[in-house]
């Protein structure tokens, strides 16, 4: 079986092909942007180094390597441009979870409720690593993975495990492509189109920062908005009202 993944000779990694993951390779080629197909295998490359060279994940025991990859390499299909398979209600960690979860199963039926379930959790945690790194070790795997796209080198790791040659032959392999303008395009258009989805994580920050369409359209509204649905305002409120029934 031929690989449509390179060769990765600095960092001695090789992405695993099988014909699960090479439909999973397809199924992003075909429903995303190029760009986040590119940003998809990049964290998928990054996983993999540090499978190796960072010890909590190195040093796991029955490491699940392919459940990995799938998850960092569908994390964002829920930045689909394929519309019509996102929700008009989830947040899109949520939307990715499902529309990989439906994918392996749809695709594989020998994955167990467990496999899954783990690839589900390691999908909708991608982007909250406050508590993915407490989670196994796939689903920490691949947060990092994806975080490392944003830090590179720079990740706040013991031992600086990602090297600047690495970072260098990762980005040569799968281009940015105007990533940073993209990801602010696609956040501020979440923003815009599933604000309910945005008030309670960073998503939100985009639109107050660069508005409904990422040049600051609409930035005052939604920024008014935010304030109305301010999760401590809300609770406060919600106790305050309780108070009635307690005296």
């Amino acid at each position: 079986m031929s690989s449509p993944f390179p060769s990765l000779p600095v960092s001695q990694i090789t992405i695993p092909s099988n014909p699960l993951i090479n439909a999973a390779y397809a199924y992003v080629k075909e429903n995303c942007s190029e760009c986040t197909l590119n940003h998809c295998l990049r964290s998928v490359a990054f996983g993999l180094i540090l499978q190796k060279k960072f010890p909590p994940l190195a040093n796991a025991p029955d490491r699940d390597t392919e459940a990995v990859v799938l998850s960092t390499l569908l994390h964002d299909m829920g930045w689909a441009t394929t519309k019509a398979l996102l929700s008009k209600d989830k947040r899109f960690e949520v939307d990715g979870a499902n529309i990989a979860r439906e994918f392996v199963t749809r695709e594989d039926g020998k994955w167990d409720k467990h496999r899954i379930q783990l690839m589900w959790d390691a999908v909708a945690l991608h982007t909250t690593p406050s508590i993915a790194q407490h989670k196994e070790p796939e689903v920490f795997a691949t947060q990092l993975g994806i975080m490392t796209d944003f830090l590179g080198p720079n990740l706040p790791l013991p031992g600086s495990p990602i090297t600047i040659d690495e970072y260098k032959e990762i980005v040569r392999a799968f281009p940015r492509l105007g990533f940073k303008e993209e990801l602010r395009g696609i956040m501020c258009g979440l923003c815009r189109d599933k604000p309910e989805t945005t008030f309670d994580n960073f998503v939100g920050d985009f639109g107050k920062i660069y508005g409904l369409d990422g040049k600051g359209g609409g930035k005052e509204e939604f920024t008014k908005m935010c304030e109305e649905k301010n999760l401590v305002r809300m609770l406060e409120a919600s106790l305050t009202a309780l108070e009635q029934y307690e005296n």
